[in-house]
């Protein structure tokens, strides 16, 4: 699975589609088929270029954004390879130009099944994104289609760098950060470190369910946890280590809780209050190989691999569980599942013995 995104979360996804085969020809039905389940969608625009397909899908609220990417980026779709990025685009406002085809599916009347066919029945389409909402909203309309406009969106379409399809924009127009919403500021103010902000955790969670859960993605070097505020400060080896960790476990339900995952600039932790929990530990420098999250686990060094299977069907509910002599493999329903799993049993002792948890693709 691809999962670094290098723009914030938005409503809006770019997709990427590559190695279509010829005898397949993608259409707004089959991506509103394909992504309808994660929530509503507003918007779906295609527009094809060779051997790369790219796709807008405007959903109608972030958090189906985000599980959509979270569960569709790295699918094979045809036997193509789909990528998903969140776009920059602040709006994805449709009308009908040439090879392109957008649906706009907030005005879809008692005939929209029928607005496929009708796209396609049109001999000239214009696309236009409206990329133009930190402009004055007094400019006339004719100000969006100046020459420059059409050719920087020409620019867009013919772009075949297939990573970012708002890479052309970030020098030429400024972006007005106060005109999103205070999470979206928050994330694009911040600049990448190895010192992450959790906040939101569940009222459950201690700094050693945090270490067995964020330690699977880096090296941690410090721990500072402020129960009381419901927040974390994780220190990595390495921003490496900070990225993916961040990457993976943003946004995601742990325990009765979501918690959000923020950069912080490089500081000394240090505790504030008896109730604050403090952790520093010491790694030699060495590369970490980490794996993906999953809802698949591998525990080792289990002694009664029976009786903790009992134990883990206290906390979730298990979709397989296979006993070996001295392990367990797990398929569980979720990630969310996999991390409550981690957080309890890893390095949990068992007759003298620590289990080990290993994430398994």
């Amino acid at each position: 699975m691809y999962n670094n995104s290098r723009d914030p979360p938005n409503q809006i996804l770019l997709l990427i589609l590559n190695s279509l085969p010829s005898s397949f020809t993608l259409n707004n039905q089959f991506i509103h088929e394909k992504f309808n389940q994660f929530g509503d969608i507003n918007k779906i625009l295609i527009f094809e270029k060779g051997k790369t397909t790219k796709a807008f899908v405007e959903f109608h609220e972030l958090k189906s954004a985000i599980e959509a990417r979270r569960q569709m980026n790295g699918c094979n779709i045809q036997g193509g390879k789909m990528i998903i990025h969140f776009s920059r685009l602040k709006n994805l406002n449709l009308e009908i130009v040439d090879n392109s085809r957008g649906t706009d599916y907030t005005q879809a009347s008692s005939n929209s099944q029928n607005s496929d066919s009708m796209l396609n029945s049109r001999t000239e389409e214009i696309i236009q994104f409206d990329l133009t909402n930190h402009v004055s909203s007094t400019q006339s309309p004719r100000a969006n289609s100046s020459p420059i406009r059409n050719e920087q969106i020409n620019r867009l379409l013919e772009s075949s760098d297939g990573e970012d399809d708002l890479k052309i924009w970030k020098q030429t127009i400024p972006l007005d950060i106060e005109e999103f919403h205070p999470d979206i500021q928050k994330l694009l103010q911040q600049r990448q470190s190895r010192l992450l902000k959790i906040i939101n955790f569940d009222s459950k969670i201690t700094a050693k369910m945090i270490y067995n859960v964020f330690s699977k993605f880096g090296n941690l070097e410090e721990i500072l946890y402020e129960k009381q505020s419901s927040r974390a400060y994780i220190k990595y080896q390495s921003v490496n280590q900070a990225i993916i960790a961040k990457e993976y476990l943003n946004n995601i339900q742990f325990f009765d809780s979501q918690i959000r995952i923020y950069f912080e600039p490089l500081q000394s932790l240090q505790p504030t209050s008896f109730q604050d929990e403090y952790m520093i530990y010491y790694h030699e420098t060495q590369q970490y190989n980490n794996s993906p999250l999953s809802p698949n686990l591998l525990i080792t060094d289990v002694q009664d691999p029976s009786e903790i299977s009992e134990q883990i069907q206290m906390f979730v509910k298990a979709k397989e569980i296979n006993l070996g002599v001295n392990s367990i493999h797990l398929t569980l329903y979720s990630n969310a599942d996999a991390l409550k799993i981690i957080a309890v049993f890893s390095d949990y002792e068992f007759q003298n013995q620590k289990m080990n948890i290993i994430l398994k693709q």
